[in-house]
């Protein structure tokens, strides 16, 4: 995530984990392991729909995915 991401493009896990089907735990524990991109703010996980669908995509590519994420509703 980069640090010049624009406040309103942040989500949290848990927004990220109901817009997208995932659960908060396991982004938690993606982020963690660095595997999604994620920044750490007091006690809260913030990423970006943008770094969610890189995820997703390179999970597609490696031919490990979930398939029924849903797309975010805007």
């Amino acid at each position: 995530m980069a640090r010049d991401t624009k406040k309103e493009e942040l989500l949290t896990l848990s927004q990220a984990a109901e817009s997208y089907g995932y659960s908060g735990d396991y982004l938690r524990r993606l982020a963690e392991k660095g595997r999604l991109k994620a920044r750490k703010l007091g006690r809260n996980w913030l990423t970006t729909s943008e770094d969610v669908e890189t995820f997703i995509q390179s999970r597609e590519r490696r031919g490990v995915y979930k398939k029924s994420v849903r797309k975010p509703r805007k």
